[in-house]
């Protein structure tokens, strides 16, 4: 009994507003693409629920996959933030190395015109992004925001 009432309160909160603009009451993720042609709670209910389990839903919204708006729910710096997260080792050897993949995506992120000059950058501040074992994902995309402001090393797209 306990159960169905904790579902049923999901299922209300999910059907009587939406955070997310454009989506149905679960928002985005697998469970949106699961789900997609029904919008009744139940269906909602288990979209949620699939999109809380399988932990896809961030995934979808920083690649704007899953039917996801990568725009609509984070800013570039909460997205930076994830994808650091993710790649923390990657990003650490393609700033040394100047140039990869994880740098190519954090520019377009940023929308920067010039990867090159944006990559150039963080290699030069190295040290200064990556102090440490212990930085934190939040840490280091602080400090690559702070490098990339301060040596002007990207020029947003038009």
């Amino acid at each position: 009994m306990k159960k169905s009432l904790i579902l049923l309160a999901v299922a209300v909160a999910f059907s009587s507003s939406s955070a997310f603009a454009g989506y149905k009451s679960a928002g985005c993720g697998l469970g949106a693409l699961v789900f997609k042609d029904n919008n009744e709670w139940w269906a909602q209910t288990l979209a949620a629920t699939t999109n809380g389990t399988s932990g896809n839903q961030t995934f979808g919204i920083t690649t704007g996959t899953l039917e996801c708006d990568a725009n609509a729910l984070i800013s570039q710096m909460d997205k930076t933030k994830v994808f650091v997260e993710a790649n923390k080792n990657a990003v650490s050897n393609d700033i040394a190395r100047g140039e990869g993949e994880t740098l190519t995506v954090i520019s377009k992120i940023m929308n920067c015109q010039d990867s090159a000059a944006f990559s150039s950058a963080l290699q030069k501040e190295y040290g200064t992004i990556f102090t440490g074992e212990q930085d934190s994902a939040e840490s280091v995309t602080l400090r690559i925001f702070s490098v990339i402001d301060q040596s002007k090393g990207c020029q947003p797209l038009s």
